[in-house]
């Protein structure tokens, strides 16, 4: 567990272009700039495969901003992104400083020392270091991580957290006991939190569909994370007994919406299982 400073991030990343990243692929896929060769090749073979790939990942994103959004309108001040990825357009920082300017703080963890690095240096350069701190640590290596964000000295333990495991869960199998991690994140935060989860999954899908994404997730050993699909019911048990918000309830990325918020999703023609990621909302009673 490590916070990143400017030398070792510059580091870091020069040491991880020669191999496609997830992160950076993820990033490909929504249009952004934080890519490589090794990564835009390794995107278009899985689009080949899924040429839906790019609008899934928007359609992920645009929940997350959503979810963010909500927990907003919930009084929720304070962030935690687990499996935060690169802090690329849309992401927690900037959809919180929208809907409450100057009020939000967010701890940005990921299990990668090249996406930590991404996130240092690019919130470095939005002089955004203040209220927003990246850590590079393992969301399975709970109790140390739950440390090292509490020294940020971002997040007051009493007041309620927004803590956000969005396409993160489907690159750690069971025999990694991700539950037990989950629930030690559960138990930290006081009554008010609010969980978000989005996760892969082929429920619903016609056979055709589940085969190329079955591929793709496949693929991804070749990257630095392998990842896997899970059912609705699996994916509810992360949220422990946690009452989910109904409707929506479980439900493809662009179908989640609530009352209060800006509905942003395109699906327009495209069935909605194509976003190939099912996502939800719990709470803390």
């Amino acid at each position: 567990m490590r916070a990143m400073s400017k030398d070792v991030a510059e580091r870091l990343l020069s040491e991880s272009m020669n191999k496609a990243h997830e992160g950076r692929v993820y990033d490909f896929y929504l249009s952004g700039t934080s890519n490589y060769a090794a990564d835009r090749e390794f995107a278009k073979e899985q689009i080949a495969r899924v040429p839906d790939l790019p609008w899934a990942a928007r359609q992920n994103r645009r929940f997350l901003g959503r979810a963010v959004q909500h927990m907003i309108n919930q009084g929720i001040r304070q962030f935690i992104d687990i499996g935060s990825g690169l802090p690329t357009e849309g992401n927690v920082h900037q959809v919180a400083q929208r809907f409450a300017p100057d009020e939000c703080r967010v701890v940005y963890v990921d299990h990668d020392p090249v996406a930590s690095a991404h996130s240092y240096l690019l919130l470095e350069g939005a002089d955004q270091l203040d209220r927003n701190r990246p850590i590079n640590g393992d969301l399975l290596r709970y109790e140390q991580l739950w440390e090292t964000i509490n020294d940020t000295g971002l997040i007051d333990p009493t007041e309620p957290v927004g803590l956000l495991l969005v396409a993160v869960l489907h690159f750690l199998p069971n025999d990694l006991n991700p539950h037990q991690a989950v629930a030690f994140y559960r138990d930290q935060v006081p009554a008010g939190s609010h969980l978000a989860i989005s996760h892969a999954s082929v429920d619903g899908m016609p056979q055709e569909a589940i085969d190329a994404l079955l591929a793709v997730l496949n693929d991804y050993d070749r990257t630095t994370a392998r990842a896997l699909s899970r059912t609705r019911p699996e994916i509810r048990e992360f949220f422990g007994e946690w009452p989910l918000l109904e409707p929506p309830g479980i439900v493809w990325t662009p179908e989640w919406t609530v009352d209060g918020i800006e509905n942003d999703t395109i699906v327009g023609d495209i069935d909605a299982y194509q976003s190939q990621i099912v996502a939800g909302i719990a709470h803390k009673p």
